[in-house]
């Protein structure tokens, strides 16, 4: 865990993730990924959210939320659900 611009946080791939706003930065965009394979972690979901968030010109992640949530019985057998859980997460994607 380390601070920056005023908020804690820690750092993937360069991009800096804080679930906390972040005064005076600038949204860019609203990110979510979601990962349904098994054996995907939260590192995955921060590595998939700091290249979408490069690719966009954006220093920092806000408001990072994630999780995981147990699939409904009709998403693993009309979808390519492979697994019975996923990872997400989401957040505004700012320059700072």
């Amino acid at each position: 865990m380390e601070t920056r611009f005023g908020v804690k946080g820690t750092v993937c791939d360069g991009v800096f993730f804080t679930e906390t706003a972040v005064s005076g930065a600038t949204i860019i965009r609203h990110l979510h990924v979601e990962i349904s394979r098994q054996n995907a972690d939260l590192s995955e979901v921060k590595q998939r959210l700091a290249r979408e968030a490069r690719a966009i010109g954006a220093t920092a992640l806000m408001n990072f939320r994630y999780g995981q949530k147990k699939h409904q019985w009709w998403e693993l057998v009309f979808t390519f659900k492979w697994d019975t859980e996923s990872w997400h997460g989401d957040g505004d994607a700012v320059k700072l």
